[in-house]
Parts: C-alpha cells; sequence; structure tokens
C-alpha cells in the first residue's frame, strides 16, 4: 500500500478520508453551550480513544464557529495530555488577546481527578465549567459504515462493497472505520478486535501512529514497547497491565519521560509494585508537585495502611497533596477522613488528642481553601476547645494552645469576624507573652511575631498609637534577640521595614525615617557579606525610606534614596522589584519617565505571565496617567486610561480579590485626578472599578475601606454635575455606615460622608432639614476628633443648607 494510503494515514481523523456526519444531538448541545449568556464557559469532551472526538472538535471549530459573532474559542485537544501550567498558559492567552466573551472546549480520553484538578482552577478565571461525555459510536451505524466503505473504496481505487455493519462496529466509531476498512480490502471483518487489527495491519507496511499503534501493541507486543503507548494501549486492552507492570520494573527510570497521561494511567491500573516504582520517581520531582498524579498515588495507597495511625498519617499526606493540586474539594474529604481517623484513636487513648487538634487545625485551612466557610469556624472552635483541654491537663502543651489561636485569628480575619480575630489574637500574644517571661531562649520569637501581627490588626482598624506601641515591643524583641544570636538579625531588619512601614501609613515620618534608616544600615552590613540574599531586602529598606523622606518634606535625599534603590533592583535583576521601584520614584519624585520604564517591564512581565503580573501592570498604567496628567499631556493620559480600564476589566473575579488591596489605591487617585480635570467619563469608569475592587476585599479589610470608596464616587459624580446619583449614592454610604456596628460618633470618615450628603442636599434643594441635622452631627464628630480643615467645611455646608 503506498504511503498515503496507509492504515493509519486512512484513518488519521485529521484528514477527513470519512466526511464528518451525525452528531446532530452534540452539535445541538454545543451550539446551545456556545450561545449561552455566560461571558466565559469552557467544556470538556470526553469519550474512549476512537470516538470522535477531534473530528468533533474540529468540524465545530469550522463550520459552527464564528469568531466575529461567537467571540474567541479556544480550542486543547487531547487536554488530558496536558500539564496544568500548559492549559494555565493558553487560557492567559484568552485574557491577553480575546475578547470579553470567551469559550474553551477540551477533549480527553479519561476525567477523573487530573480533570477535577483543572475544572476547578479554570473556574477561577471566571469560567463556567461543564463537561459532557461523547457516545463513543454514531447512532445510524448502517449509514456511517456504507459512508465509511464508499470513500475507502474510492481512496483505494476499487469497488465498494455492500454489507452490513459487523458487531464490532458497535464499540468506537473508529472500530466502525476499521471494519469499513477491513471489508473494502476483501477480508472478513465480523470478528474480534484482536483478529480485525490483525487483519487490518497485513495491508500496512507503513509507520504505525495514533490509536492504529496502541492496537497494534496490543497484538504485536514487541519486546521494548512505548511506555506511553503501552499505557495508553493497556487502558483499553487489559491483556497489556501485566506487560505494562514488568516494563517499569525492568526500568524504573523510565517513569522520569513518561507522559503525565501515561503516568496517570499506570498510577490508576498499575500494580502496587508499579505504583510503588513510580512514587520513588515523581513523589520529590518538583515537576509534578502541582499535578494530581502525587494525589492519584497516595489515594491508591492509603488502601494499604495497615493500622489506623498509618491510615491517618496517609490521609494527611493526601490531603495536603490535593490542596497543592487544585483539588480543593477532594483535599476537604481527604481531611475529614484524617479526622476520622484521629477520632477514632482518641477513643481508644485521650494521649492522642494533641494529634486530633492538629488535624481538626489542618482541616480548616482546607474548608478556606476550598470557600466552605460555613463550615470553618465549627473545626477551627472545636480545635481551640480541645486545645483547651489538653492545656488544662498538661501546661507543657500551651504553646500549642497559643499557636491554635493565633491560626484561628487569621481565620476569622479572612471570614470578615474582625472582632472575633482580635481577640484570639490578644490571647494568643498574652500567652506567648507569659511564655517568653518564664522562657525566653524558647518563645521570646513567638512573642515578637504575634505583637507584630497584633501591630498590624490594630493599624488596619485604625488604631494608631496602639499599633505603633505594639510594633515598637515587637521590635524591641527582635533586637534583644539578634543581641543575642546574630542569626537573628536579618528578622530585625525586616520588622524594622514593616515598622517604618507601618509608620509612614500612620503619618509619623520622623519616626519612620529612623527606624527605616536602621533597617537600611543593618541590611547595607548583611549585603556585604551575603548580597544575593539580602541585596532585595536592602533595595526594599531603601524604597520605604524615600518615601519616609518625601513625607519628610527632604526632596533631596528621598529622591537619591528612592534612586538608590531602583539601582539595586537592577543589579539583581529582578524585574517586578524594579517595576516596583520605579513606580514608587515616579510618586516620590514625580518622573513621569520612571512611570513609564514600570509600565515597559510590566508589559514584558505581563507578556510571559500575564495572570501573576496584570495587576502590576494596571497599577502602573494608573500612575502613568496622573502622571500625564500633572504635566498637561492630557491626550496621552486619556490613552493610557483606556489601555487601564481595558485590562480592568479582563481582570478575572480571583485575581481581582488576591490583588485588590495594591489595585484601589492607585486607582483611585487615578479617578480622584481625571475628575479634577473634567474628565469624568473615565474618571467615573475608574471609580466605579475602585468600588468593585474594594467590595471584593471587605471580608479582608475593614467596612470603612469600601465605605470610602463609595465616599469617593459620590464625590466623581458631583463633579460630573451628576449631583442626584451622587446624593443617592452619598445616602446609600449613609446607611451602610449604620450597618457597620462602630462607634459612629467617634469616626471622621463618616462625618466626611455627612458633610458631603449635606453638601448635596443644599445644591439639590433636596430634605434640607433632615440634611442640617446630619451636618450638624458631623461638625461635633470632628470637633470631638480635632479636624479643623475638615470642621470648617463642615460649618460652610450648614450655613449653605440653613440659606436653602
Amino acid at each position: 500500500m503506498d504511503r498515503a494510503l496507509s492504515v493509519a494515514g486512512l484513518l488519521d481523523p485529521t484528514h477527513q478520508v470519512v466526511p464528518f456526519h451525525g452528531r446532530e444531538s452534540e452539535l445541538h448541545d454545543l451550539t446551545l453551550w456556545r450561545d449561552s449568556p455566560v461571558p466565559q464557559a469552557s467544556l470538556l469532551l470526553h469519550g474512549p480513544a476512537g470516538a470522535g472526538k477531534t473530528r468533533l472538535l474540529q468540524h465545530f471549530r469550522e463550520e459552527h464557529w464564528d469568531d466575529d459573532v461567537h467571540g474567541r474559542l479556544l480550542v486543547v485537544d487531547d487536554a488530558d495530555r496536558l500539564t496544568w501550567n500548559d492549559v494555565f498558559l493558553r487560557l492567559q492567552d484568552t485574557l491577553r488577546h480575546g475578547p470579553a466573551r470567551t469559550r474553551v472546549l477540551l477533549g480527553a480520553r479519561t476525567t477523573g481527578w487530573w480533570w477535577s484538578s483543572i475544572r476547578q482552577r479554570i473556574a477561577d478565571f471566571d469560567h463556567e465549567v461543564t463537561d459532557a461525555a461523547l457516545a463513543p459510536t454514531l447512532d445510524d451505524r448502517a449509514e456511517s459504515f456504507t459512508l465509511a466503505c464508499q470513500h475507502f473504496a474510492k481512496q483505494l481505487d476499487v469497488t465498494a462493497p455492500d454489507e452490513p455493519p459487523p458487531n464490532i462496529a458497535r464499540e468506537t466509531v473508529l472500530d466502525l472505520h476499521m471494519a469499513a476498512l477491513t471489508v473494502v480490502h476483501g477480508d472478513p471483518c465480523d470478528v474480534n478486535r484482536t483478529q480485525l487489527v490483525r487483519r487490518l495491519l497485513r495491508h500496512d507496511t507503513g509507520r504505525k501512529c495514533g490509536r492504529i499503534a496502541e492496537d497494534y501493541l496490543a497484538v504485536a507486543t514487541p519486546d521494548t514497547p512505548d511506555p506511553d503507548l503501552l499505557a495508553r494501549a493497556a487502558l483499553r486492552w487489559p491483556a497489556l497491565r501485566p506487560k505494562l507492570d514488568e516494563v517499569i520494573a525492568h526500568d524504573p527510570k523510565i517513569v522520569r519521560d513518561m507522559a503525565r497521561d501515561s503516568l496517570r494511567i499506570a498510577a490508576e491500573i498499575g500494580s502496587f509494585a508499579t505504583l510503588e516504582h513510580i512514587a520513588r520517581m515523581i513523589f520529590r520531582d518538583e515537576r509534578f508537585a502541582t499535578d494530581a498524579i502525587p494525589s492519584i498515588l497516595t489515594r491508591r495507597l492509603v488502601d494499604r495502611a495497615e493500622d489506623v495511625l498509618e491510615r491517618a498519617e496517609m490521609y494527611g499526606m493526601l490531603s495536603a497533596r490535593t490542596m497543592l493540586c487544585g483539588l480543593r474539594q477532594e483535599s476537604v474529604e481527604a481531611s475529614q477522613a484524617e479526622v476520622g481517623c484521629y477520632r477514632e484513636l482518641v477513643r481508644q487513648d485521650r494521649e492522642n488528642r494533641p494529634l486530633l487538634a492538629d488535624a481538626l487545625g489542618d482541616l480548616g485551612l482546607r474548608l478556606i481553601n476550598a470557600k466552605r466557610n460555613d463550615e470553618v469556624l465549627a473545626v477551627s472552635e472545636e480545635a481551640i476547645a480541645l486545645w483547651h483541654e489538653i492545656a488544662l491537663d498538661d501546661p507543657e502543651t500551651t504553646p500549642q494552645l497559643a499557636s491554635a489561636l493565633e491560626q484561628i485569628s487569621y481565620r476569622y480575619q479572612a471570614l470578615g469576624r474582625d472582632e472575633a480575630a482580635m481577640t484570639a489574637l490578644s490571647r494568643a500574644t498574652l500567652l506567648f507573652q507569659e511564655l517568653a517571661k518564664n522562657h525566653p531562649a524558647l518563645f521570646r520569637a513567638d512573642f515578637a511575631r504575634v505583637a507584630a501581627a497584633m501591630a498590624r490588626r490594630f493599624h488596619v482598624e485604625g488604631r494608631k498609637q496602639h499599633a505603633a506601641d505594639s510594633m515598637q515591643l515587637a521590635t524591641a524583641n527582635w533586637r534583644v534577640l539578634a543581641q543575642e544570636d546574630p542569626r537573628f538579625e536579618p528578622e530585625l531588619a525586616r520588622n524594622l521595614v514593616a515598622a517604618g512601614a507601618m509608620l509612614v501609613d500612620l503619618g509619623r515620618a520622623e519616626a519612620a525615617s529612623e527606624t527605616l534608616k536602621e533597617a537600611v544600615d543593618l541590611f547595607r552590613r548583611l549585603a556585604v557579606v551575603n548580597p544575593a540574599t539580602f541585596g532585595t531586602d536592602l533595595a526594599e529598606a531603601l524604597t520605604r525610606r524615600s518615601q519616609a523622606l518625601r513625607d519628610l518634606a527632604d526632596d533631596v535625599d528621598a529622591a537619591l534614596t528612592a534612586r538608590e534603590a531602583v539601582m539595586l533592583w537592577r543589579e539583581t535583576g529582578d524585574r517586578k522589584g524594579l517595576g516596583s521601584a520605579l513606580l514608587n520614584v515616579a510618586q516620590v519624585v514625580g518622573d513621569t519617565s520612571a512611570a513609564e520604564e514600570a509600565v515597559a517591564v510590566y508589559r514584558e512581565l505581563a507578556a510571559e505571565d500575564l495572570v501573576w503580573n496584570q495587576a502590576d501592570l494596571v497599577a502602573a498604567l494608573a500612575i502613568l496617567v496622573t502622571r500625564q496628567l500633572l504635566q498637561g499631556r492630557d491626550d496621552e493620559a486619556l490613552r493610557t486610561a483606556d489601555e487601564c480600564l481595558e485590562l480592568c476589566h479582563r481582570l478575572p473575579s480571583q485575581l481581582v480579590e488576591f490583588f485588590g488591596a495594591k489595585l484601589a489605591p492607585p486607582l483611585q487617585s487615578t479617578a480622584r485626578a481625571l475628575s479634577e480635570l473634567d474628565h469624568h467619563v473615565r474618571a467615573l469608569a475608574m471609580s466605579e472599578f475602585a468600588i468593585g475592587v474594594c467590595r471584593a476585599l471587605m471580608t479582608k479589610t475593614p467596612p470603612t475601606v469600601y465605605l470610602s470608596a463609595v465616599q469617593q464616587h459620590a464625590c466623581r459624580l458631583r463633579g460630573a454635575e451628576r449631583k442626584e446619583e451622587a446624593r443617592n449614592t452619598a445616602h446609600t454610604a449613609i446607611v451602610l455606615w449604620h450597618m457597620t456596628g462602630l462607634d459612629l460618633d467617634r469616626q471622621p470618615d463618616y462625618a466626611d460622608t455627612l458633610t458631603i450628603y449635606g453638601r448635596l442636599c443644599a445644591e439639590t434643594k433636596y430634605e434640607v432639614g433632615k440634611a442640617l441635622r446630619l451636618t450638624h452631627r458631623a461638625v461635633e464628630i470632628y470637633r470631638e476628633a480635632g479636624e479643623p480643615v475638615k470642621l470648617g467645611f463642615a460649618l460652610e455646608t450648614v450655613e449653605a443648607l440653613s440659606s436653602s
């Protein structure tokens, strides 16, 4: 047979020797999926080898899709052979170039944990993710068989036979085509699969490829088969499984070079000896850290545990591995099984209670990771109650209780339970303080760490003095540790940087500058000895100190310090650090060229990895807009603002939530700058997105952050002369303030909202009496807080209302 007419060539789905036909119901379902109202959607079409997935995907792409009408379509065939990183990069491409409407159509032979892992991660891109099984064969076998016979006969220049389809054609579309080709050659085909393949391959001397190569392995059984083909064939030909075990046992090192889908198959169907060979090769291989294969292996190995303790440990390992590879729900299930094992062990012996408490703590983390927030607190509080009970029986376990309280405080914080978070962290701090007093060598570092965490919580809550005092206490303890053991000097320096940054935010520029100078001096000395490790730390400290010097109006030293940080980042080769330092120069020095270079740096980074760098690019563009406006380059600024907004609207919600704290400040600052220069359309668009960012952060930040964004939006609307909308927005902010449960008489930001609302009521002649009462309350709050400038504005508003 001519090479062009080889069996593999005639049956290759990409050659389309037999025209695509049938699959009406599948195409109807795909069309509904295509036209669904959701902006982004992904669908996995799965079926056994030979079911016709590739032909269906190609046909749908070519005949049922128009990019101009339906948006962007990404087709990923053989998705089960790809790593998550491969899929991840393709998804990034849809974000980078595609329109808002995107569809991702994947094809694979199997589902299982590899797909669950991919599915849960794709959902992070705001995709609606579904899957559908493809029937192995077509509905009208007789028509399909006749059509295949006619086209194969035409290719081979013979007369087409007129026979009914044999029983073998019931299995898959490819089996039907193989049977048709066999009949065209004049051979009987109503035989079993092995005989069919052997008869067909007698006519083929060409290279075996695709599924034909897998079937050839099954009937020829060469001594040294390709392990990847062997694994894929063994999934359909059970008789090959012992051969797969034999090949891996003979040379376990081949595991390192096997394809992902082949390894996955071997992990699913191989013997326990094969599992152990694979486990030894991949458990410590970083290439598989985020793949489902280690989890699949561990799941099977759990069954070999000899007792309850070993089973509990195996479930704990399974829980950790499934979490790493995106199997979030499966991670919870494994952790729940681990907890169940330890409960059984506690019933046998109460000395096992610490193991149960640790397992409950891990389960809390898994539940947070799976976004099952309603279950987190019950589990975490059970762990705390258990540690309390254990500590009462054995005071030596007090450190574990303190650690558990610290951890639950972070979980309360993640769930927006700020008061409970502060209570738990305060208790942890007191316990560690007592432990550090009695055993300073063992627990001073723990106390310093939680004292710094307390400072951060006070800072978030706006309790400035408490924040400063706690950070000073943390720093004092790190100093003692560093004096006793120089190995703690890097930690002291890093805490000094954190303390200095906090002091900058608190408006204590002089104290911040002194603290950061100490950190810079420490890192300079450390960087001389180890520049690779401490060069970046020194650059970060310099960046922070430049901000403190700017606030002190020491412009010369601020500029020199900021530029030295840029120089150091250039030397390290860390482009993300360089971009951040350039933006700092733009803001500290007012250097627009630095902002332009920062945008260029982040463009390069986003081209390499959009997901982790797009938010930085958005922030850099926002800062560049402000700099261009200040230089009077309005046309350029508006083009930059449009690009920034376009990128904003492409950001998946997961990234908005993750990077929100970085995005909100520059977006709000840029919205204000645009509004002040009467570029109201873009100012409002920027402001609206900033509100969305702050809303996404509500569980992680105080409610005042979101309320401030709403209040600022009211100001933008007022600037755009949309005063009724502005007034309604300000009124919404007032209502939201009343829902916070805060002591509003101690909240100057609340007084800001009252004043803005009062001014808008005066300007629109709306409910003047009510607005006057609210503004009088704002005046009292400002007097109590000592805010003379804002008090003056509130008194002007009272006068405006009184004269309305």
